[in-house]
């Protein structure tokens, strides 16, 4: 009984989420950066943030 319950369930998300098809509309069809910039430009403030971040608490916990 359960069994067939979660198949009907399977089945009737995969029906309504097949018209989407992973596209999306408007302003994100046309990317303004390809997504090895963005990873590479996001990689990289968070490399600035991690460094920020060391530094600062190297300088509120240094011994006086």
């Amino acid at each position: 009984m359960i069994s067939s319950i979660l198949r009907l369930a399977a089945l009737a998300s995969l029906v309504a989420a097949a018209p989407a098809a992973a596209d999306h509309g408007g302003p994100l069809r046309n990317a303004p950066m390809s997504p090895l910039t963005a990873a590479v430009l996001f990689a990289g403030l968070a490399l600035l943030v991690g460094a920020v971040v060391i530094v600062v608490v190297r300088v509120l916990t240094k011994e006086r």
